[in-house]
């Protein structure tokens, strides 16, 4: 078995670093030394999420580790076979499930059986993907790549409290891969205010200055109180195309005010619309692993962040495949 050594203060020295590294040693039986993990951070180390990333993909693999404890800024991982089965894995915290998720899914897709999983935590966070944007966005792209993934969403669990709780069920399947280039006339426009457990007001306040924004058309707006495992408030923005959808999203907070949560969703959706790219830059990020994974794939992209060129680099360490970008397209060679 290969080792491969990781500093995890290159390029963004962030989380993802970690992450990617944990699914690219599953995916290819190869151990793993990470030191000075998120070593750019103002708290570096494992936080509580990151841990339970760490201990998921020991739990679906039988890895043998060393470092697996809060705050450790090193870790040794050596990978055994992947396991489909039941898993269930808790944050403990508002800490990111997706993350979580993100994790084990492409293993577990590549596992010899089919598998349940469940998460407990948080789902909606200003520092990782919403299980919103999740669902509406990077599960689309997996599902036309072949990917057979349901999801079952029982709460939501905001900051600071948490309490979300989901689960997937993964069937086992090669993904292929696709091009999406062109994303086509937009044809319809949802925006949807989402509350639980503030005042109303708060969402009708959301979605009139959104409105009167008049950044782009709005087909539909409307407001929903989703299940939750505490108070909280998210602004969500569904975006169909003739051949893409895509969700984009801004989270309310305390002593944020609804129409500044307007405003920042109205601009992010503005730069989207503006780029006529299919990817976003998170989902520019999240797409790489599934790539590498299908063997290949082209998309149009927005933006080619520090991020993603640290995610393109970790991949490169593991393999001999480069994820190019030339500003506008990302490709695999």
């Amino acid at each position: 078995m290969d080792k491969v050594v990781i500093d995890g203060r290159m390029g963004e020295g962030g989380g993802q670093i970690l992450r990617s590294s944990l699914t690219l040693a599953m995916l290819y039986g190869k151990e793993i030394e990470i030191n000075h993990i998120r070593g750019k951070r103002p708290k570096p180390g494992l936080m509580r999420q990151h841990l339970t990333c760490v201990k998921a993909a020991q739990a679906i693999c039988g890895a043998k580790v060393d470092g697996a404890e809060l705050g450790s800024s090193r870790l040794t991982f050596k990978p055994g076979p992947i396991k489909g089965g039941d898993y269930k894995f808790d944050v403990g915290s508002a800490g990111s499930t997706a993350l979580v998720f993100q994790t084990v899914l492409l293993p577990l897709l590549q596992a010899e059986g089919a598998s349940t999983v469940e998460f407990g935590g948080g789902t909606h966070n200003p520092f990782a993907p919403p299980l919103t944007e999740i669902e509406r966005s990077f599960l689309p792209l997996l599902r036309d790549m072949g990917a057979k993934i349901e999801v079952e969403t029982e709460r939501w669990g905001f900051m600071p409290a948490g309490g979300g709780k989901w689960r997937i069920r993964i069937q086992p399947e090669a993904l292929q891969p696709i091009e999406r280039l062109e994303r086509g006339e937009l044809n319809h426009s949802r925006l949807t205010a989402y509350c639980y457990n503030i005042p109303g007001k708060v969402g009708e306040r959301e979605v009139q200055a959104y409105l009167s924004l008049r950044e782009h058309p709005v087909h539909e707006s409307r407001q929903r109180k989703p299940e939750a495992g505490c108070a909280g408030n998210l602004l969500a923005v569904d975006l169909q195309f003739d051949g893409h959808r895509i969700c984009l999203s801004e989270l309310g907070q305390v002593r944020r005010r609804a129409e500044l949560v307007s405003k920042l969703l109205s601009q992010k959706v503005k730069t989207y619309l503006d780029s006529n790219a299919v990817l976003d830059e998170h989902l520019t990020d999240q797409m790489m692993l599934p790539m590498l994974v299908a063997g290949g794939g082209r998309f149009s992209i927005s933006e080619w962040s520090l991020h993603a060129q640290t995610n393109a680099e970790v991949i490169e360490l593991f393999t001999s495949r480069k994820i190019e970008c030339d500003g506008a397209i990302m490709w695999m060679v």
